[in-house]
């Protein structure tokens, strides 16, 4: 794959992506991008989740991957980044980033291998069974150690990887092993912004990274930056059982969305998988 300053720059790519779409689309993806930054700025996590699914109702697994990637890369507030490293658990935050790193690799190789119309179900159908098992208050058991953080790191490192939503084993790990919640926050927040910006530089030395969606992140991050803002107010006047509903509602219908053409067509869709099985 070529590197990435020898591929030509698309400067029109939401039109070519999107030239044939109606202005919903367009409404669909702006929405997507804001939601993502309110529940990012609530819960610290969870934008991912939320936007991959729509994203992958007009995008390919690849543009996906990369247009989720390069929204997270930065922080949504350094005064936010600062309190998060204050209050983080090194020793788990640590083998936790180290191992996921390593699992980037894996991950990417992975979606060049999914087909475009496999991609969008599968990630939804991963985004509402992860929201139903928070919603059911399900975590893994206090298991810490370094050697757990490594092994669910790397699970986290493949899925951010594959699909750029590789949140919720570290999710689950991180809220089992960790009572406190503003300190279990400042995890999530300080293991994000380790992850997507080694992810970036991965995607962009690959040549996986076209330059034409580092342009459609551009534009679009004011808007995440924007969704972001108001998450941070909520977080500081909603309660956490009513933040915590809302974000996981949003998820299951984000999931449920993606799931459409499996649910129209549940045959054509695994005849797709078996063709490139």
């Amino acid at each position: 794959m070529s590197p990435i300053f020898l591929q030509e720059l698309d400067v029109d790519f939401l039109h070519a992506q999107f030239a044939h779409h109606p202005p919903t689309i367009w409404a669909l993806l702006a929405a997507a991008v804001v939601a993502g930054g309110v529940v990012r700025g609530l819960t610290g996590f969870g934008a991912a989740l939320l936007m991959a699914p729509l994203f992958s109702l007009v995008m390919s697994a690849r543009d996906t991957l990369c247009l989720i990637t390069v929204l997270n890369v930065l922080p949504l507030s350094p005064r936010s980044m600062r309190l998060a490293w204050q209050e983080m658990d090194a020793s788990v935050v640590r083998p936790l980033s180290l191992a996921a790193v390593v699992g980037l690799v894996p991950g990417m190789w992975l979606t060049t291998q999914i087909p475009g119309a496999v991609f969008g179900p599968l990630v939804g159908f991963g985004v509402m069974l992860s929201a139903l098992l928070l919603m059911t208050g399900a975590r893994l058991p206090d298991i810490r150690s370094v050697r757990a953080s490594a092994a669910i790191g790397s699970v986290s490192g493949v899925l951010t990887g594959f699909s750029g939503v590789g949140g919720p084993p570290a999710i689950l790990y991180l809220m089992g092993i960790e009572s406190n919640p503003y300190r279990a926050r400042a995890n999530f927040v300080i293991f994000f912004a380790l992850l997507y910006p080694v992810s970036c530089a991965f995607l962009v030395l690959s040549g996986l990274m076209p330059h034409s969606i580092l342009l459609a992140g551009a534009l679009l991050f004011p808007l995440f930056h924007i969704g972001g803002g108001l998450g941070v107010r909520l977080y500081r006047n909603i309660g956490r059982r009513l933040l915590r509903r809302l974000v996981l509602m949003l998820l299951l219908i984000a999931g449920a969305v993606a799931m459409l053409p499996f649910l129209r067509d549940p045959a054509g869709f695994m005849k797709t998988i078996s063709v490139h099985g």
